[in-house]
């Protein structure tokens, strides 16, 4: 017995779709299986013996559903914030602050105290280049 793979193959070529999405004529199988060239095969789909299956699409409900909660300010967590963040450059940023910030306790132009501070600002994020951490230790130092 002949399978009909190759066929199924060259058809899902034809009409540019997976295997499974090709539908073949059961009154005409005798006709596909002696269709042994790409041309057989586009002369079938012609002839309507070898179709497309339809395309069967994804319910949305659910996806719906949560798109009214997030509108209304729901599911908006930690987990669920999309955010872009370039880990590299926030390493090579953050490790040339930090040297920074080492090189003025090591000067002695900031005590252990007011470097711990600004190296947990350093981290949360509040003080992002040398300008910053600069002006942030004239500002201490004038209190």
């Amino acid at each position: 017995m002949k399978t009909l793979n190759p066929q199924k193959r060259m058809a899902a070529k034809a009409l540019n779709v997976g295997e499974n999405k090709v539908w073949f004529d059961p009154e005409r199988i005798s006709e596909i299986k002696e269709a042994i060239t790409q041309q057989d095969i586009i002369d079938l789909i012609k002839d309507k013996a070898i179709k497309r299956k339809p395309h069967v699409g994804r319910k949305r409900r659910a996806g719906k559903i949560n798109l009214k909660r997030r509108k209304k300010g729901r599911r908006r967590g930690p987990g669920h914030i999309k955010k872009v963040i370039n880990k590299k450059d926030y390493i090579y940023r953050i490790r040339k602050l930090r040297s920074f910030l080492k090189s003025l306790k090591d000067i002695n132009k900031i005590n252990n105290e007011e470097y711990r501070k600004t190296y947990t600002l350093l981290k949360a994020g509040m003080l992002k280049n040398k300008k910053a951490i600069t002006e942030y230790i004239k500002e201490k130092q004038k209190e």
